[in-house]
């Protein structure tokens, strides 16, 4: 029987190192093994740092994972990771800096990777198909997957087998939103690959509603370990209240792999499961009729419609889809907004009724290229569209957004928990 340990964290190495004891995560590794980190760092923004909790992997829980890698014996340790580029140029080694990795790597003589950067080499998912994986996370001896708890907008969930995506060149990334193929088939098959010998959860803060919006976060205080991916993630789901047979990728990957999916074939160490399930919603409303978040419809916004996101919207672009629900609320004033639909993602197709489409990014100008619906469509080119030409798109579409209300959405995302307690941005620094 597979062993799950589930420890509740305090402020000490002690917590992280019993974690790993009881799943005996360590019994494979040898003190002069190759040894990388990858934690979730999914994208930076250095004007409005994202709200870290919950988010990214917690950097004083990495430390403690160094101290112990280091008292094990271990001298060659790597923290690799491959973040989203929303903004051209602030990217992995922007998260680094400003999450405090760069620090831990002068403090502990650790090597950064930025995975965007790296050589990869073609893993293949069937006779056709391929994704590119960074070589670093190939060719280590000992990689240890550290995601965090929380839901996710496309998947319900994300945690150690979503957080391996962060391993994929920046065109396999998008190549698991493929139109034709499904997000949940795509993105286990990275573990086949990297093979990680230790999957540790950050669950110091849980996340609900995440990843494609911001989502809220709640102090969890919990570390959940394996040996086996799927088993840690089996635990992650139930703790925020998901049967792993609710889960898509699972399902996939246990399949595959002739795993099984059943709570009771696995054994819990350490603190009762039961004591620490928490549901936590993964999804956002939408209209009945399709045309936009909940909000719209508590607001009375009629006119324009922006279709939910699909699993084709990749990272790069899914700030853009809640950015377009923003300005388009800054532009009601009372009264129908002109008809406009937006589209984003890579399959959507235009409806009848609109007088102009805005087709938000390349990939849905390609998939909109030969629609007859469109009666005049607005295309906002880019691989994410810049924030100036989406505004500029939606100006001219007559809608009046006003700018200044999304950059105060995003200066609230950024500050919402500053002074609440237990929110302590000390745990996203190196210890002093």
């Amino acid at each position: 029987m597979q062993s799950v340990s589930l420890v509740k964290y305090s402020k000490s190495t002690d917590s992280l190192k019993q974690a790993i004891e009881l799943c005996d995560g360590l019994s494979k590794l040898k003190p002069g093994d190759k040894v990388l980190i990858k934690p979730n760092l999914v994208a930076w923004d250095e004007l409005f740092p994202p709200a870290p909790y919950g988010v990214f992997t917690t950097t004083r829980l990495v430390e403690d994972l160094i101290i112990i890698l280091k008292e094990y014996g271990c001298s060659d340790i790597t923290i690799g990771e491959g973040s989203v580029e929303v903004k051209k140029g602030v990217g992995t080694m922007a998260a680094f800096a400003g999450l405090g990795y760069t620090d831990l790597a002068s403090k502990y003589g650790v090597k950064l990777v930025d995975f965007n950067e790296s050589k990869s080499e073609k893993c293949s998912i069937d006779a056709s198909t391929h994704l590119m994986i960074a070589k670093e996370a190939l060719e280590c001896d000992f990689f240890i997957n550290f995601p965090v708890l929380k839901t996710h907008g496309q998947t319900k969930i994300s945690l150690g087998l979503k957080n391996l995506k962060g391993c994929l060149k920046a065109s396999s990334k998008k190549l698991c939103h493929h139109p034709e193929l499904n997000l949940e088939y795509c993105f286990p098959f990275v573990a086949d690959y990297v093979k990680p010998k230790l999957t540790i959860i950050d669950g110091i803060y849980a996340l609900e509603k995440g990843a494609l919006h911001f989502g809220n976060a709640y102090k969890k205080d919990t570390i959940i370990a394996s040996t086996d991916i799927l088993a840690a993630d089996i635990i992650g789901a139930k703790v925020m209240g998901y049967e792993p047979t609710d889960i898509a990728h699972f399902v996939t990957y246990a399949t595959r792999h002739n795993k099984s999916l059943v709570l009771s074939d696995y054994a819990v160490k350490g603190e009762k499961l039961v004591d620490h399930i928490q549901p936590l919603k993964w999804d956002w409303s939408w209209t009945a009729d399709n045309t936009g978040p909940g909000a719209f419809a508590k607001m009375g916004i009629q006119g324009v419609a922006l279709p939910k996101y699909d699993d084709t919207l990749c990272s790069g672009c899914s700030p853009i889809a809640n950015m377009c629900n923003i300005l388009v609320m800054s532009a009601f004033k009372g009264q129908p907004l002109p008809k406009v639909e937006i589209l984003n993602g890579k399959k959507m197709q235009a409806r009848p009724g609109y007088d102009k489409t805005v087709l938000m990014g390349n990939c849905i100008i390609k998939a909109n290229r030969n629609n007859p619906t469109i009666k005049e469509s607005v295309e906002v080119k880019g691989c994410p569209p810049d924030f100036d030409d989406v505004v500029k798109a939606l100006k001219i579409c007559g809608l009046e957004v006003n700018e200044m209300a999304y950059l105060g959405y995003m200066k609230q995302q950024s500050e919402k928990y500053n002074g609440k307690e237990g929110f302590d941005p000390l745990y996203y620094r190196a210890s002093s």
